[in-house]
């Protein structure tokens, strides 16, 4: 596939829920806080852990969509990340193959996911649903690939200063590790992502109204 090599996200390093089979219905627990940071999670039907994260910025909604296809600036603020690389299928939904290089002594990971994004001006609510496709993506020398990644991001606009931040998902790391370690990175890295993320994402250059060049204007 024709690849912008790029150094990036999503995205996101934070996987999410895949299969119906892994759906919870146990009450949201604190993991931990800082600030306007608040990361929840609670065990699915096969004992991992999905997580939730919110947080309230001083930025717009589609400051959210600027800095996650800013792929350069990628390792800066997603925890273990390495490179991003990205690939424009429309200007509403990309597919995005992140590196990480996870903590000894555990393998490095890669996953890719496809990205859509969906705005709705009249509540000023911007969606990212993220969705696995790395079966469909030749796996990488030295990484092993992530599975079952799934999850959404939205921004919501509180007010003219102020835009909350959250996502919601999980994933499996794959590989030959313990349960309780892929719960514990997973926690710790969306813990760090989103403390990383709230300090970035206000800054003036992703301060970009949508719709722009990245995105469509879509509604539900």
């Amino acid at each position: 596939m024709r690849l912008i090599s790029l150094a990036v996200l999503l995205l996101l390093n934070l996987p999410t829920s895949a299969h119906a089979t892994d759906s919870s219905t146990a009450p949201w627990s604190l993991y931990k806080t800082h600030g306007s940071v608040k990361i929840y999670s609670h065990k699915t039907a096969t004992d991992h852990r999905e997580v939730k994260a919110v947080a309230i910025v001083k930025a717009i909604p589609g400051a959210l969509v600027a800095l996650l296809h800013d792929a350069q600036r990628g390792p800066e603020w997603i925890a273990n990340c390495h490179q991003v690389v990205i690939e424009t299928k429309s200007a509403h939904e990309r597919i995005i193959h992140v590196y990480y290089n996870a903590p000894w002594p555990v393998e490095d990971r890669d996953m890719v996911i496809d990205s859509v994004i969906h705005y709705d001006p009249q509540a000023q609510r911007l969606t990212i649903s993220v969705q696995d496709v790395g079966d469909q993506y030749p796996l990488e020398r030295n990484y092993v690939r992530m599975k079952h990644v799934s999850g959404e991001w939205q921004a919501i606009r509180l007010n003219d200063q102020q835009t909350q931040i959250s996502y919601q998902g999980q994933g499996r790391a794959a590989g030959h590790i313990p349960l309780w370690l892929e719960n514990k990175l997973l926690l710790s890295s969306t813990y760090e992502t989103f403390l990383n993320m709230t300090t970035v994402i206000e800054e003036k250059v992703y301060q970009v109204p949508l719709p722009h060049s990245s995105v469509a204007l879509l509604t539900n």
